[in-house]
């Protein structure tokens, strides 16, 4: 078939993209498949041409049939029902979700050879990690146009600098890190860290069960960076966390609203559940600080995993969480901020409201990947649990 050759020819030369060649393909007489394979077996599998940054890696063919279901591996409560809906009701694949409790159990999990999840929720600070140890498969940005919806200081992100061409993440929630008070149980005002150590809250504090901000809270107490890398300062934190233990009620990453709603005086949260506390019972119940001493901030970022079964599918999936409707029901659902700008006419304006002014976000720090020192940071909160 001269006709077939000459395309194998055009795309293999860069003249035809992978989309023309399977459209005129198809018009050929070949089945979806059989032109996938083709295109596969010449190469353009390995070729940059549909790649969204330069010596990016293959684009990722349709397949035949979509998927059943994508496996979405989540925070608890980090996606909006309709938003899981409306992509079955478009595509017909279904979103199945689990769930980690945090970030260092996301990365025990990969590490451990788990396979099976189209996509994962990785917080900055780790999508480094993972794209450092080889845990992420580069994405194509041809197939995520909605990209252009994020606000331009989430179009170049320090934590995935695509040093090598290649971009890991998307981003599709913000937020940061305070302390939620129970205003009808806590008279005096809370302005800052000390108070989760104050022996009169005895048994009336939860705190996070998360390494990075724990640990992060009492470095910031001593006067520290949330991003430290100083043996000295991490064990120093660790200390005073052992220090505070006989006044935690408990560590808790996954029912903080629950635990707000149900009278915990003082509970060390991120800014959506301590909001989804605020809208069940009150704000004349409940207000969320961000204490004096400076507090953290996070992305969460949607990235598709190594030996992820079906990448073209996860793509079409972040694509769509970047349409601006998708993005704030999202937003609407799980109270944190978004990165996507031209989703912002379409989200509660309280919400909007909430967002930390210019002046109140010089006291804030990104979590970053702190390198080596990351055993450091694992040996301490080790000590801090087992004390």
């Amino acid at each position: 078939m001269q006709d077939l050759h000459d395309l194998i020819e055009g795309v293999s030369g860069g003249r035809l993209s992978r989309r023309e060649f399977l459209a005129k393909a198809t018009a050929l007489g070949l089945t979806a498949s059989a032109a996938g394979s083709v295109l596969a077996a010449c190469g353009t599998s390995a070729s940059s041409q549909e790649s969204g940054s330069p010596g990016a890696a293959a684009a990722y063919l349709e397949p035949a049939k979509p998927p059943q279901a994508l496996y979405l591996f989540n925070w608890q409560n980090e996606i909006a029902p309709s938003n899981k809906t409306k992509f079955a009701q478009r595509y017909g694949v279904e979103i199945a979700e689990s769930y980690f409790d945090d970030n260092e159990a996301l990365l025990a999990k990969l590490k451990g050879g788990v396979t099976g999840y189209d996509l994962i929720v990785p917080t900055s600070y780790m999508v480094s990690i993972m794209i450092k140890t080889g845990l992420l498969l580069p994405l194509d940005l041809k197939l995520i146009p909605n990209l252009k919806n994020l606000a331009p200081s989430f179009q170049k992100l320090s934590y995935d600098p695509a040093t090598d061409g290649h971009r890991y993440s998307v981003p599709w929630l913000w937020g940061n890190c305070g302390i939620a008070v129970r205003t009808d149980k806590v008279s005096q005002p809370i302005t800052s860290w000390s108070a989760l150590w104050n022996p009169q809250y005895k048994g009336q504090i939860d705190m996070l069960g998360d390494q990075r901000e724990t640990l992060g809270c009492a470095l910031k107490l001593l006067g520290y960076s949330y991003n430290s890398t100083d043996e000295q300062q991490i064990n120093a934190a660790a200390d005073k966390l052992i220090e505070q233990k006989p006044l935690v009620r408990q560590y808790d990453s996954l029912n903080m609203k629950r635990n707000i709603v149900s009278g915990v005086p003082l509970v060390h949260t991120w800014n959506g559940d301590a909001y989804l506390a605020v809208d069940t019972i009150g704000a004349d119940k409940v207000s969320y600080v961000l204490p004096q001493e400076g507090f953290s901030v996070w992305v969460d970022n949607l990235c598709i995993p190594k030996g992820a079964p079906n990448p073209y599918w996860a793509h079409k999936f972040i694509d769509f969480m970047c349409e601006p409707e998708n993005a704030a029901e999202l937003v609407n659902y799980v109270q944190y901020l978004s990165p996507n700008a031209a989703a912002h006419p379409f989200i509660d304006k309280k919400i909007l409201a909430r967002t930390p002014d210019e002046q109140t976000m010089q006291r804030s720090e990104m979590l970053s990947d702190v390198g080596v020192a990351d055993r450091l940071w694992n040996a301490a909160w080790q000590k801090v649990k087992s004390a």
